[in-house]
């Protein structure tokens, strides 16, 4: 009996936890989403994401909705000690119109060097709303057009990125651009896959807040074959 039991304990103890692609596969099938690496050349022609792969690629498809991609991306940045590996994951809205939105980034809350570097390398400004006191203190909002960044930012929609950029536990950026709503997660561990479904949500809930697009939708095939190879405003990312 004391050798059975042994040997159950040593087959737990050897039992190969599922890798992070295991993981991705029973995310999608769990989310009903389809492999879409075949997308990852055009994500690259909306989005400045870096050279490196996405991988994997995941999208969902609904008729009347924007489509959703979520991916990781390994990233590595070099410096005068080395380069240093993180993994980012996205989750990416694309609308299939304009958005009726302001062109942003936001993020929570940093070092003002560092968000001042930010602001410089973006060509934005953050935006000082001292009239919004809670949400200022938690959240940096960077952009170049301030009073369309301000007249956006109604109260559900700072709650919303209080939630998102605060309150998930990943500390997020945010990007908003022409067509797109992208959150992207980077750091030394992977993003949860619960984070990264709460995120998915999240964007949906800030594409109704706008009014969904700006304008009547064309098909978004047709819509995405027009704009091939003009990358959307607001949408440069963290450099890898």
């Amino acid at each position: 009996m004391g050798l059975w039991l042994n040997g159950a304990m040593l087959f737990r103890a050897r039992r190969r936890s599922p890798s992070r692609r295991e993981q991705w596969r029973d995310f999608a099938r769990r989310l009903e989403l389809t492999d879409a690496e075949r997308q990852e050349a055009r994500l690259r022609e909306w989005l400045d994401l870096g050279d490196s792969a996405l991988s994997p690629l995941y999208g969902l498809r609904r008729p009347g909705q924007p489509t959703l991609f979520l991916f990781d991306q390994d990233r590595a940045r070099t410096g005068p000690t080395g380069t240093v590996t993180t993994l980012a994951s996205g989750v990416l809205l694309r609308a299939p119109a304009s958005l009726a939105a302001a062109p942003l980034r936001a993020q929570a809350r940093r070092n003002p060097v560092l968000e001042s570097i930010e602001a410089g390398r973006t060509g934005s400004r953050r935006l000082a709303l001292s009239e919004w006191p809670d949400f200022d203190a938690e959240v940096s909002v960077f952009a170049r057009d301030e009073g369309v960044a301000r007249a956006w930012l109604t109260g559900p929609v700072q709650r919303t990125m209080q939630r998102m950029l605060v309150g998930r536990g990943v500390s997020p950026m945010l990007v908003v651009g022409n067509r797109h709503m992208l959150v992207l997660c980077e750091g030394a561990e992977a993003a949860p896959f619960e984070a990264l479904e709460a995120l998915a949500s999240d964007l949906f809930t800030l594409f109704a807040m706008v009014g969904g697009t700006d304008g009547v939708a064309e098909d978004a095939q047709d819509e995405d074959a027009q704009d091939e190879g003009a990358q959307d405003e607001g949408a440069s990312l963290p450099e890898a």
